[in-house]
């Protein structure tokens, strides 16, 4: 039986206990395992360093787990799913992710760039990232940063599907990005996303960024707020509710911040809320309104 087949009869007909099956058809100085578990299933190599991996786009996922196998605590390197359906064609990907290839070379190439690998795969198949832009992340944990340097006590509500991204004693902030140039327009998804400035203080911050080979990324401020008190345990939760967990390679991105801009939401700040209606109600039939503001032209100040 080759390994192909293996890994499909192994993926049919485990159960999700999470038994580790080795694949008898690999050599000896190359194992790997096929699993299911908690309702995913896929298959595993041994990695032999602490490298964090954390990649996945809709369908698949490519991760570091610690399990025991035959007794033993092993550090694997996991390609998983939980599509059922797709599990024979999910099998084809899996078998390329074991090959052990000639005197183990293949194999050597994945372990040394787990990402690399990925990647690439990820452009084959063209599926979509599953996680939010790190550029739309960065933007809130910047914004994030600079009121706690203004001593401000911020309550980071994004992640969590707050009304606006960051919420101080007094005031509210939501945040926009953009990597384009000239891009001045910026989306609001839904009546209430502005309404907060009905009742309290509210800005639009939008930050500006390129693409670089240095300059900020969401580790990067992470160990900053870690070292002006904000605690790290709590950046990484809300960071794995982006879809953005630790090891994942997008917290590593770099980029350059071009401009950031305030805008007070004020009387003159173009938006729909549900006071722009009779009644304060939204038009019988319409539950949900996303539109789009024009920020050129808008009064501002450097953030």
């Amino acid at each position: 039986m080759d390994v192909l087949e293996e890994i499909r009869r192994g993926l049919a007909n485990l159960d999700d206990s999470g038994r580790m099956l080795p694949i008898m058809a690999m050599p000896a100085t190359a194992p790997a395992w096929v699993f299911r578990e908690h309702g995913t299933f896929g298959v595993a190599i041994e990695l032999r360093n602490d490298r964090l991996v954390a990649e996945g786009f809709v369908g698949a996922r490519l991760a570091t787990v610690e399990r025991m196998v035959d007794d033993v605590p092993r550090r694997l390197l996991r390609l998983e799913s939980s599509i059922l359906s797709l599990r024979n064609e999910f099998a084809v990907v899996c078998a390329q992710m074991v090959d052990a290839g000639d005197n183990g070379a293949t194999r050597a190439v994945l372990l040394a760039d787990p990402v690399a690998w990925w990647d690439r795969w990820r452009h084959l198949l063209g599926n979509a990232v599953i996680t939010q832009s790190s550029y739309a992340t960065l933007a809130e944990l910047l914004a994030l940063e600079r009121l706690v340097k203004d001593g401000q006590d911020v309550d980071w509500r994004g992640p969590l599907g707050g009304t606006v991204d960051l919420v101080t004693f007094d005031a509210g902030y939501e945040i926009k990005s953009t990597v384009s140039r000239y891009e001045s327009r910026v989306h609001v998804s839904g009546q209430f996303q502005l309404a907060m400035a009905e009742t309290r203080k509210l800005a639009l911050v939008h930050y500006r960024f390129e693409p670089s080979v240095s300059g900020e990324s969401i580790n990067g401020v992470c160990r900053r707020l870690g070292a002006a008190g904000v605690s790290a345990a709590l950046l990484d939760d809300l960071l794995t509710r982006c879809g953005l967990e630790d090891g994942c390679s997008a917290r590593n991105e770099t980029f350059a911040v071009l401009e950031s801009r305030l805008y007070p939401v004020d009387a003159d700040f173009p938006r729909i809320v549900p006071s722009s209606f009779k009644n304060d109600t939204l038009p019988a039939g319409i539950v949900h309104i996303e539109y789009q503001i024009d920020l050129s032209g808008l009064t501002s100040v450097v953030f």
